[in-house]
């Protein structure tokens, strides 16, 4: 009989172990790219144009002469911190009294403070009213929302702190993030040296696009400024913007300015095999005092992410129709951001009737309308129906496979 000495079985043995635990490891590592390791997913929302007119002001202004922004939100605030991450366009200054809206608007800090306390955690900066209180006004907004602890992107105090902040990264549940920001314009007001608004150039975004990649981005986003104020459809324009940030490194294209909701569009590449490529042209207001037809609610866009060991994709894209409602709630008058879905199906529970009420459906109805054309020509983004204190968030109707 042939016997192993001790010491030789022990080396043999811890060889074979050796090799066993090898191959266990790449079975974590192949089967990880199918079965994302807990917490490598993200869940991101956007909202539009958060605005401040004077009549919100007004309704906002305390007995103290403060402000409070807050039932604003009530409604829709347990969607927004539903969110890993949740980033909101704000449309005004924060320059301080007096407190205007528009055409140069300047609103109380309040009014960030509230948005933050409803969950949103970003805030873009680069739009048409960035510059409505000059280089003062830029650079109060900015240090406001630093002392808030609101994280911002789109308008920097000097060349410095855009190269140093710009793209903004963002880190959560192991996925990173690459945020950028740009608008059209600054309505003619000339943006003061050594202060910098980012504007849309195909040359700073393409560099932007390669510092997100260099940075290590497993998704890149671009929030964009831009279109016609009021049409319901993106213009030639846009399209042909959208097109060139997809193809130079973008993963969504998020955009805003137009005041209503535009069309959204899925895999704008027809030659893309990877994963959908979103493009969300405008969002509509967030809150406002715009009254017209479509201008009187807006989208907010949910993403959820899926991080793999090959790629990160998009898992779900869906939208969530609000509308807001100038109006008394328990006798207190304010503008209140309220899921257009429950309202129309419970109007009782947010005191909305008569005209309100008819003007509540029109907006759902014509929003509605548009957004289910773009799904039925291929854009697979679906209607989130969030209901207040029924279903606080609704599970994702449908994963893509690609």
């Amino acid at each position: 009989m042939f016997f192993v000495p001790l010491h030789l079985e022990t080396i043999i043995m811890k060889h074979y172990k050796d090799i066993i635990i090898k191959q266990l490891l790449s079975a974590i590592i192949f089967l990880s790219a199918f079965f994302p390791a807990q917490g490598q997913s993200l869940k991101i929302i956007f909202a539009g144009d958060l605005m401040g007119h004077t009549p919100q002001h007004k309704a906002a202004r305390t007995a103290d002469s403060s402000y409070d922004y807050a039932p604003c939100f009530r409604f829709v605030k347990d969607y927004i911190q539903s969110a890993d991450v949740a980033i909101v366009n704000l449309e005004v200054t924060l320059a301080g009294p007096p407190y205007t809206g528009y055409p140069q608007f300047s609103s109380p800090r309040e009014l960030a403070l509230a948005a933050k306390e409803a969950g949103f955690d970003i805030m873009a900066t680069a739009n048409n009213h960035c510059m409505d209180r000059g280089r003062m006004g830029l650079e109060r907004t900015l240090r406001v929302l630093d002392t808030l602890g609101i994280p911002h992107l789109g308008t920097y105090r000097n060349r410095e702190q855009r190269d140093r902040e710009h793209p903004l990264i963002v880190e959560r549940n192991g996925v990173r993030l690459a945020l950028l920001c740009y608008t059209y314009g600054t309505n003619g007001i000339e943006v003061q040296h050594p202060n910098v608004v980012n504007f849309i150039d195909t040359l700073e975004m393409a560099r932007d696009l390669r510092v997100a990649k260099e940075k290590g981005a497993d998704f890149v986003i671009t929030l964009i400024h831009w279109g016609i104020e009021y049409a319901v459809k993106a213009n030639a324009e846009q399209e042909r913007t959208a097109r060139w940030l997809l193809n130079h490194g973008s993963d969504a294209v998020i955009g805003g300015h137009p005041h209503v909701v535009q069309n959204f569009t899925l895999d704008a590449n027809t030659d893309n095999n990877r994963y959908p490529e979103i493009v969300v042209y405008s969002m509509g207001n967030l809150v406002s005092n715009q009254r017209d037809v479509n201008c009187d609610g807006g989208i907010m866009i949910e993403l959820d992410l899926q991080k793999t060991f090959f790629d990160t994709r998009v898992t779900c894209c869906r939208y969530m129709p609000y509308w807001v409602h100038r109006g008394t709630f328990d006798d207190l008058y304010q503008y209140y951001i309220i899921p257009s879905t429950d309202a129309c199906e419970y109007p009782e529970s947010y005191q909305v009737s008569g005209e309100m009420l008819q003007a509540l459906h029109r907006f759902s109805d014509n929003t509605r309308t548009r957004l289910d054309s773009c799904a039925i020509q291929g854009a697979n983004i679906t209607e989130h129906r969030f209901y207040r204190d029924r279903h606080p968030c609704l599970p994702a109707d449908s994963l893509w496979n690609r």
